[in-house]
C-alpha cells in the first residue's frame, strides 16, 4: 500500500520534524510528485535495473545528514572512499529512463487485477480498498500457509514470497499484514510482483499454477474431512 506522504510532509514541516522517506520502490514505478516536500530520500540503484552495490541519498540545503563514517571528503564530506565510477554510470543510466519504466509498470496494472480476480474463489485481496502499487499483489489464502504455497509454486516454475521483499530467505510471515490483519492472515499471505518485462502469457502460466495447487490443496482436506 502506498503512504500518504504529502500529507505527512504537511505534518513533519508543521511541527519542525525531518521526514526522511525510502523511496526505493516508488521511484521508477509511481509518480513522484507527493515526494516534493520531504526532507531527504534514498534510492538504490538495482531497483532501477542499474548496477547492484551504489545508490543514492537526496537531501534539502541546510538539511544535510551527520556522516556515520570519517576519515576522508569523499561525497562532500558525508562518506569516506572512493566512489565506484562504472557503478554511477551505469545508476546514471538507469535514472535516465525512469519515466519509461514507470509507464511499463503502470501498464501492468490491468494484469495484476486479472490474477487477482483469477484467484478470487481462494484468496482475499490485503490492501484492495487502499492505494496501490500497479504490479504488487498481497494475497491471503484461507486454509493454506503462505510458505507451502511459495514452494509448490517453486516446483511450479513461479517465483513470489510469503514475506515482505527484504526478508527473502525466511518463513516468517509478513510483520505487516500481522500488525494490519493479525497473524492468521499473515501466514497464509503470498506476495506476488509482476516485473516490468511480465507478459500476459506469463500472468496466464502462473494463473493456472495457482488454480491447480489450490485444488488439490481444497481436495486434500475435503478428503481429510
Amino acid at each position: 500500500m502506498l503512504q500518504p506522504i504529502a500529507e505527512v510532509a504537511a505534518v513533519t514541516r508543521a511541527l519542525g520534524a525531518h521526514l526522511h522517506v525510502d523511496a526505493v520502490q516508488a521511484v521508477g514505478r509511481l509518480e513522484l510528485t507527493p515526494l516534493a516536500g520531504v526532507d531527504s530520500l534514498a534510492v538504490a540503484s538495482h531497483k532501477l535495473r542499474g548496477p547492484k552495490g551504489i545508490g543514492l541519498l537526496a537531501f534539502r540545503p541546510g538539511r544535510s545528514p551527520v556522516p556515520l563514517l570519517l576519515g576522508g571528503a569523499q561525497e562532500r564530506g558525508l562518506r569516506p572512499g572512493t566512489v565506484d565510477a562504472v557503478a554511477a554510470a551505469g545508476f546514471r543510466a538507469a535514472l535516465q529512463r525512469v519515466e519509461e519504466s514507470r509507464g511499463r509498470y503502470q501498464a501492468l496494472e490491468p494484469l495484476r487485477d486479472e490474477l487477482e480476480r483469477a484467484l478470487a474463489q481462494y484468496a482475499i485481496v490485503n490492501g484492495l480498498q487502499a492505494a496501490r502499487a500497479p504490479h504488487v499483489s498481497n494475497l491471503s489464502f484461507a486454509g493454506s500457509r503462505g510458505d507451502e504455497l511459495v514452494a509448490a509454486l517453486d516446483l511450479e516454475g513461479v517465483r513470489v514470497s510469503s514475506g515482505s521483499a527484504c526478508s527473502a530467505g525466511t518463513t516468517e510471515p509478513s510483520a505487516v499484514i500481522t500488525a494490519m490483519l493479525g497473524r492468521e492472515r499473515a501466514e497464509s499471505a503470498v506476495r506476488i510482483s509482476l516485473g516490468e518485462d511480465t507478459a500476459r502469457s506469463q500472468v496466464e502460466y502462473a494463473i493456472a499454477a495457482f488454480l491447480r495447487i489450490l485444488a488439490s490443496a481444497s481436495l486434500g482436506r475435503s478428503s481429510d474431512g
